[in-house]
């Protein structure tokens, strides 16, 4: 025992010399309990323990048994030295209690006690699934598995866009925030038309979207579909591939789930203001805090307005939009969580379905289509949308090993779109075509979508022998009704794409398509996660009871289908001790389809849409500062709607598709700098088709696509507070449409962005913090996508945005 008393003398009388002789020292006598940078390896918890206080200018005092064969973790970011201290110290079974003068000592904890830490901790928070993020690296995440997971323990990709990260990019909406995310698709008319948001991931579109969890209506074209603002997101989540087994009816692809702000006990208010490119103006707050003394009920307070114009000519964008929450918290145990948003979005906006020949190529007389180019009528162009989501989210722990967990939510959307779309050019009296003007058709069409999704579920703790299980069973119902109006005028007035005029027209779309449609779903579902030793086996299975009932309100018929489906999941993941977690899955998805196949081939309802994904990757984090994540894939689609040659607004389901890709991520905090770093390759194609497209590559989304950001935070007294960034995405060429006729070409595109704490100015600014950010910083001219011969898109031109925020 000597030389196990003598060692941890000597430990402590080296620490004491170090400090004394060490310029920390002076430091920690002017700010001893600000935060540093630190970055310790994994490693003996007696060498940690002597680098953490030799390095912050402490001392420390410890007892010789207490270190003997205890290992500390990896230790990387700005903390204070005593966040740092009960870091090294989480799950070793010690205590910290400091001196008067500033010593550390140790303790023994009792046994199954918590470490809750020797003095009053703030700035970071430790984080959990459905809460904050410091920064661009997620740990955690509930969208995978229902359930507070590391992300490293999931055998499927999930990819996390922080609050901050979307704040930093200066996103305005959901498409610009997965900008940087890898094997998602953000071109085409979302990139630039603000009205809707709809993304491809893995070759699959639309990729549905929930709100904490539940259903977001979603019913295809245009129009008819909540937009939900980033600013009242804590996190936007991508689940990449199937999601069945958990969510029941899904596109194979994934889904993206996006995680709401929430009531916090501690006050923290913000305002924001800002201006911008077409002259743009917002204003936003965030408000929250406790009600009471004893913090069992708080709330939060959401509120946004923009107005301004867009880029093509004519085009206005507004939004006022209100998002209180309230949360009850009467013990440590129950939670009951109450949301509401209104929100009313006005604007006049244009499709902008542009033809390949005039944007990609120039015309007979070689010209091109200005990107700006106004196509419809000022006087008739319209959108107006309304949307309303209640809710609320109620969690009760019976024990440390018991928790039943209920969630609902209603969504109800009723909006209106007034425009045109160009339909194909000008045929002359001898039979040639006049490339400089294109016949359109002039609509009119009105949605009235509304979802309401209960989900119920029960996890479990226990071992059985050797096995760690986490046990979720659950319930389900949600009921998705769709009201759609169609008023079309096919033949409306024929327009010059080189020398629009704004003119007004004449002609009334005439109503011709006229729906009442209900999607039901309920589900039983079951997901086990167990642990033996370093692997982990995530099993699950599900069955739902599907009901579509399609009502042509023209027709007066009525078409109902009940289809019974079970999907499955499992995957299996191996963690190493030193952050790297090879995983493989299998997982299954089936979506009903709304509509039905035309009267003249039987009127039957679609069948269900089914995908299987088979996946294998590798996720690396060594520490809560960086995650890296490969993976490999394949799925398979099938009963895929493909168009009717016969009956035109119809859709057969004589396809599949094939989809192989690979794909990276990497995010992670270097001392002073943030990185995200994304690479995707996709080899999707066509194996059926009643078009006579099989072994065609599919025109959803470009083959290959990477992008980089990075920020850097200056620490230098000169340069202090100031914060650059910027970012390169790049997209690779692709086919422009199904029969694979022609290619868009590759393309880059530059952001950048600015911002100063403004509290360095003097104490007078402290909370307040001015940005900037461009978005395609050298005004590159560039088509994102073509889905066919008149379905090409223009990129978003040089835009600029600065922002002035307030916090206290």
């Amino acid at each position: 025992m000597a030389p196990l008393m003598i060692r941890p003398c000597l430990l402590t009388l080296a620490v004491t010399l170090a400090v004394i002789g060490h310029p920390a020292v002076a430091l920690a006598d002017t700010d001893a309990s600000a935060p540093h940078y630190f970055n310790l390896p994994a490693a003996a918890l007696g060498d940690s323990l002597s680098r953490l206080s030799r390095e912050s200018g402490r001392t420390l005092s410890v007892a010789p048994a207490l270190l003997q064969g205890r290992r500390a973790p990896a230790l990387q970011g700005q903390y204070s030295p005593e966040q740092a201290a009960q870091h090294l110290l989480a799950g070793s079974g010690l205590g910290l209690t400091v001196t008067e003068n500033g010593t550390w000592s140790l303790y023994l904890l009792p046994e199954g006690a918590l470490n809750l830490g020797a003095t009053t901790v703030t700035g970071q928070v430790a984080e959990n699934a459905w809460g904050p993020v410091d920064g661009y690296v997620a740990t955690r995440s509930a969208t995978a598995t229902k359930t507070d997971t590391p992300i490293l323990e999931i055998p499927q990709t999930v990819n996390v866009v922080t609050a901050d990260q979307v704040k930093v990019q200066g996103a305005r909406n959901l498409t610009q925030s997965l900008r940087y995310t890898p094997g998602m698709d953000t071109n085409g008319y979302t990139d630039r038309n603000t009205i809707a948001d709809e993304l491809g991931s893995r070759g699959f579109s639309p990729t549905l979207l929930y709100l904490d969890g539940a259903y977001l209506p979603y019913a295809g074209s245009l129009g008819g579909a909540p937009q939900i603002d980033p600013y009242t997101l804590e996190r936007i989540e991508v689940l990449k591939g199937p999601a069945s087994v958990l969510f029941g009816q899904n596109q194979p692809g994934g889904m993206i789930n996006l995680v709401s702000k929430r009531p916090t006990t501690e006050a923290r208010h913000q305002v924001k203001f800002g201006v911008g490119s077409y002259d743009r103006v917002n204003g936003a707050l965030d408000f929250s805090g406790p009600i009471d003394d004893a913090k069992t009920l708080s709330y939060r307070l959401i509120g946004l307005a923009r107005d301004g114009n867009e880029m093509v000519d004519h085009a206005t964008d507004s939004r006022t939009l209100l998002a209180p929450s309230l949360t009850w918290a009467p013990t440590e145990d129950t939670a009951l969580t109450i949301y509401a948003q209104i929100q009313r979005d006005k604007s006049l906006a244009d499709y902008q379905a542009l033809p390949a020949i005039g944007t990609l190529y120039r015309n007979s007389k070689g010209q091109h289509i200005d990107r700006d180019t106004f196509l419809g009528d000022s006087d008739w162009n319209n959108y107006i949308r309304d949307q309303y989501v209640l809710g609320y989210d109620f969690s009760h722990a019976f024990n440390d090993n018991l928790e039943y967990r209920q969630t609902a939510r209603f969504t109800d959307v009723n909006d209106r779109y007034k425009g045109f779309y160009l339909n194909r050019f000008v045929e002359l009296p001898d039979g040639s075509t006049d490339d400089t003007r294109a016949s359109r058709t002039k609509l009119d069409w009105r949605q009235h979508n509304s979802a309401y999704t209960i989900d119920n579920n029960l996890q479990a703790k226990f071992a059985t022998g050797a096995l760690e299980h986490t046990l979720l069973v659950g319930f389900d119902h949600r009921e998705f009704t769709r009201k759609y109006q169609g008023y079309n005028l096919y033949g409306a007035e024929i327009i010059d794409l080189y020398k629009p005029s704004n003119y007004h027209t004449f002609g009334q779309p005439q109503l011709t398509t006229k729906w009442n449609n209900t999607v039901k779903q309920t589900g039983l579902y079951a997901q086990d996660q167990i642990k033996f030793d370093r692997f982990i086996l995530t099993m699950g299975l599900r069955e739902d009871w599907a009901e579509v009932i399609n009502r042509d309100l023209l027709d007066r018929s009525t078409v109902s289908q009940k289809d019974k489906k079970l999907t499955r999941r499992v995957g299996l993941t191996y963690l190493t001790d030193f952050g790297l977690a090879p995983y493989v899955s299998y997982a299954e998805s089936f979506l009903p389809s709304v509509g039905r196949l035309a009267p003249a081939r039987g009127g039957g309802a679609y069948k269900p849409v089914e995908g299987e994904q088979y996946e294998a990757g590798v996720k690396y984090q060594p520490n809560d500062q960086s995650l890296l994540t490969l993976s490999v894939f394949q799925i398979k689609q099938k009963n895929v709607l493909t168009g009717d040659l016969v009956y035109r607004e119809y859709q057969l389901q004589e396809g599949e598709v094939r989809s192989r890709g690979v794909e990276f991520e990497g995010k992670a905090r270097f001392g002073q700098v943030e990185l995200i770093s994304a690479l995707s390759y996709l080899d999707a194609i066509y194996t059926k088709s009643n078009y006579g497209e099989e072994g065609n590559r599919s025109e959803a989304q470009a083959p290959w696509s990477g992008s980089v950001w990075a920020d850097y935070h200056f620490a230098s007294d000169a340069l202090a507070g100031l914060t650059a960034g910027g970012g390169a995405r790049y997209t690779g060429k692709k086919y422009g449409d199904s029969a694979n006729t022609f290619k868009t070409p590759s393309f880059v595109v530059y952001d950048a962005t600015v911002s100063y704490d403004l509290s360095r100015l003097g104490p007078t600014f402290k909370g307040a913090e001015a940005s900037l950010n461009v978005q395609n910083l050298f005004d590159r001219e560039y088509v994102s996508s073509c889905n066919y011969a008149f379905g090409c898109y223009y990129g978003q031109e040089r835009t600029a945005s600065l922002a002035v925020s307030y916090d206290w």
